[in-house]
């Protein structure tokens, strides 16, 4: 009698940029511990036309292939399960397909879906995590300053970065496909998984990749899954080590929930880089993110009354004691939980300190478990969720996604801007503090 599997685990690995020599070494930490009759491990894997440097010469196919992988495994074309030609990664549709293949194809108990995309492709990110070289991100930014003062461009806040050198926040996509240009807005991904399970849920929803520890993010996929695993800071090249809880997993044969498995996760990630990098990882549970929403929406509303050319001052301060993940970079999600730590600090209003500390104490509630290595801490806080933020209006003005947090914005909308109030709080903060 067969024995019934209880976990699939689903990785989406769109290596369809220029992170692509990283995807052969997360492959090789999957097959070293390998499918069970209690733990499948199902792999989509799209590779570019053009090949970067670093992947195995001798393994150069580009096309999407699956795979059921076993012990031992390498990723080959003789070795694949189907062969999908050329597929877009940066498709909702392709996600779902994959999502709907792999639950009727290999059943379980519990799914977990992981989109791996070490921060989206984009190739200033890749010299970032490749290299921890604080050094670059300053060059970088001193070439972007120099361009602009050839060219008589003057301005008070971050400087804008063209299209192949942007790091994107978390609230709006993932998974970019350099060969067609597409990327996973997280609306797409949180529509497309909706109409899919029909008011299911994943068991986790997992993003090895950058930034994506967000509460927008997690606002926006608490229907789609019971527990979210992901970083509020960028992710260094190598990513997870999937040895690490896929042999817990593999050696309980199957036997953790999805809270057990999220924190199995982020023990992982602190085992493989302790304080040894710019590193954070975090499991959250989905099923509180509402009550957070609202608890946001109600801090908003006693905070707005106080956001006067005076009361501004006290605000500033806080923001201004939290620092931006991805330093550097233009970027502007700041830990929440710090935020509202500062809050209490430095506002004089007791209801605004109460009701700081709800949301605090909402967090505190939704997150599972939470890892933050030395240099993430003190003033990145580094609680378990990021928010959006932006420290002045021309920070916002030069944000080449603020567009998500506009109010007429209807491209891909983020369901958090739209039903809670954080953002209009955001827009009346941005004309007192320009």
């Amino acid at each position: 009698m067969a024995v019934e599997a209880q976990w699939s685990i689903l990785v989406f690995l769109n290596a369809k940029n220029d992170l692509e020599p990283f995807a052969f070494p997360n492959f090789e930490q999957m097959a070293s511990v390998g499918s069970t009759p209690h733990v499948n491990v199902v792999v989509q894997f799209g590779r570019p036309k053009h090949h970067h440097h670093g992947v195995p010469p001798d393994n150069a196919w580009s096309k999407t292939l699956r795979f059921h992988v076993r012990k031992g495994m390498h990723p080959t074309e003789d070795e694949a399960l189907e062969d999908l030609g050329a597929l877009d990664m940066g498709d909702a549709k392709t996600l779902t397909d994959f999502v709907a293949w792999g639950r009727a194809r290999f059943p379980a108990k519990r799914t977990m879906l992981v989109i791996w995309n070490h921060g989206q492709g984009w190739r200033l990110r890749q010299a970032v995590r490749v290299t921890g070289d604080e050094a670059t991100v300053r060059r970088h930014a001193e070439l972007r300053a120099e361009i602009r003062r050839e060219a008589g461009v003057v301005t008070r806040g971050p400087t804008p970065l063209a299209d192949d050198m942007r790091i994107p926040g978390g609230f709006r996509y993932v998974s970019n496909d350099d060969d067609t240009g597409n990327k996973l807005y997280n609306r797409a991904i949180q529509d497309a998984l909706s109409a899919l399970l029909k008011g299911g849920r994943l068991d986790v929803i997992a993003f090895d990749a950058c930034l994506m520890a967000m509460v927008e993010t997690a606002y926006a996929l608490r229907n789609v899954a019971r527990v979210m695993v992901a970083s509020e800071e960028l992710e260094p090249g190598n990513g997870w080590n999937y040895e690490r809880w896929l042999r817990q997993l593999v050696d309980s044969q199957g036997d953790m929930d999805a809270a057990a498995l999220g924190r199995a996760m982020v023990k992982g990630f602190e085992d493989e880089y302790g304080d040894s990098d710019d590193t954070t990882q975090s499991a959250v549970d989905l099923s509180k993110i509402a009550d957070l929403g609202a608890s946001l929406s109600r801090y908003a509303d006693t905070a707005m009354p106080l956001l006067t050319s005076q009361g501004a001052a006290a605000f500033k301060a806080a923001r201004m004691a939290c620092s931006n993940y991805a330093p550097g970079y233009g970027l502007n999600s700041i830990d929440l939980g710090r935020y509202m730590e500062q809050i209490a600090a430095q506002h004089a209003d007791p209801a605004l300190r109460a009701s700081a500390g709800d949301v605090g104490a909402k967090l505190k509630a939704a997150v599972i478990a939470n890892y933050a290595s030395a240099r993430r801490k003190g003033k990145y806080g580094s609680n378990g969720l990021a928010i959006y933020h932006p420290n002045s209006g021309v920070a916002y003005a030069t944000d080449s996604d603020g567009e998500g947090y506009d109010a007429e914005n209807r491209h891909f909308p983020v369901e958090f801007v739209e039903k809670e109030r954080w953002a209009a709080f955001l827009r009346k903060y941005w004309q007192l503090v320009p």
